[in-house]
């Protein structure tokens, strides 16, 4: 599993300008990436982006060389996955008292995983472009379910734009039984069919990719 680096959402700023192009010709796709990580338009300023740009700076992730900024691995991989967006996914979950999210935005470069948090901070991997998409949905939905009691995971994945959407919905109901609905974003319970662990591996791969090993 690729290593979680914490980003503000000034940093977030930077590489949606980056990936955005020298002359902005993808602005339209970052806005629509800006809006699935709850980002606010206004945010979207040279003052943010500098503040970005100087906090990647000060942490070592990316450097200054002759006046000009080098990115770092981190920053290189991100902007690689988001200038060559195909595929956005997204994923809630629950367990508990816990409420998980993740977003995916796969490119032909590259796939970037973000987990919103608290005070505008951000979870950030930078994942291996060749590892199907099904192999992080699979690791969150057991991040979801670990230990017993109920919890519920819903995804949803299109093509960046005015793609079609596939979704699904898991739950684990308190006696420890597997419901699967079609339908993501609605109601987890209504319109589910029985399932088992190894039914939701099968509906993950069938809807989201090549497989993977249960708990991978």
């Amino acid at each position: 599993m690729a290593d979680t680096t914490l980003c503000t959402f000034a940093e977030l700023e930077f590489l949606l300008r980056s990936a955005a192009g020298p002359h902005g010709e993808r602005a339209a796709a970052m806005d629509a990436v800006r809006h699935r990580l709850g980002l606010q338009p206004e945010a979207a300023t040279d003052i943010v982006t500098a503040a970005g740009v100087a906090s990647l700076l000060a942490r070592g992730l990316c450097t200054e060389e002759g006046g000009n900024v080098v990115p770092g691995p981190l920053v290189l991989g991100a902007v690689a996955a988001l200038s060559t967006l195909h595929t956005t996914t997204e994923a809630a979950g629950s367990a508990d008292a816990r409420t998980l999210q993740l977003h995916l935005f796969s490119g032909g470069a590259g796939r970037l995983a973000a987990y919103p948090g608290p005070f505008g901070l951000y979870g950030v991997e930078v994942l291996d472009p060749a590892e199907p998409l099904v192999a992080p949905l699979a690791r969150f939905v057991d991040r979801c379910t670990a230990g017993t009691g109920e919890a519920a995971v819903v995804i949803r994945s299109a093509e960046a734009g005015e793609g079609a959407e596939v979704g699904l919905a898991i739950a684990r109901t308190a006696d420890g039984s597997w419901l699967l609905s079609g339908d993501g974003p609605q109601d987890v319970v209504a319109g589910s069919r029985p399932s088992s662990r190894d039914g939701v591996v099968a509906a993950l791969v069938e809807r989201f990719g090549a497989p993977v090993a249960a708990g991978a």
